[in-house]
């Protein structure tokens, strides 16, 4: 995969957050010095790129591998890492809602991603994974666990490791993949 491709949706926010704020009117960071304005413009790009799933291994790897070093957490980059984690959680927080909200958001999702597989199918693509809503009884369950297996659930562990007031959070997600763990039963068994 090219560079140029990486992070094209979140490098698109940045880029007009910051063309925006050259508009006095719209400058948040204007009583900022210099030196100040970059290290939040950096801070910024960094935090709003962490949200690209491509980027997700690296984070989650290098913040587990931190959290078993020194737990003095003062330098910068342990900051904007610790940053980074917050809001990837934030990003995948869906899964940790309460049930009803939850499944509400998981329907909407899915929405999403099949409006995208049918224009992969109109344009003769393959369908990606997850996305065909000819697989809607099959695949959507199923997606919904490996979401929280591979990803939710060991991001929120780490986070719980480091903000153990968080750990309520990763027994709401286990609620929740229990939620389609008992539809898959319950599908295999008819």
């Amino acid at each position: 995969i090219n560079a140029e491709y990486m992070g094209v949706l979140e490098n698109h926010h940045c880029a007009s957050t910051f063309e925006l704020m050259k508009n006095p009117k719209f400058d948040l960071l204007q009583s900022l010095t210099t030196d100040q304005r970059k290290e939040v413009r950096d801070t910024i790009l960094e935090m709003v790129l962490a949200t690209d799933m491509g980027n997700h291994t690296k984070i989650y790897q290098t913040f587990r591998r931190r959290l078993s070093d020194d737990p003095d957490w003062q330098r910068r980059d342990d900051v904007r890492l610790a940053l980074s984690i917050a809001i990837k959680m934030a990003d995948v927080s869906n899964c940790g809602r309460p049930q009803p909200l939850y499944l509400e958001w998981a329907r909407k999702i899915a929405e999403e991603f099949y409006n995208q597989g049918d224009a992969e199918r109109k344009l003769h693509y393959g369908i990606s994974p997850f996305m065909d809503r000819l697989k809607h009884k099959t695949d959507f369950s199923k997606g919904q666990m490996s979401f929280m297996n591979y990803i939710v659930i060991p991001l929120f562990e780490a986070g719980a490791e480091f903000v153990p007031d968080l750990d309520w959070t990763v027994q709401r997600i286990q609620e929740n993949k229990l939620y389609w763990q008992k539809r898959e039963e319950a599908v295999s068994a008819n």
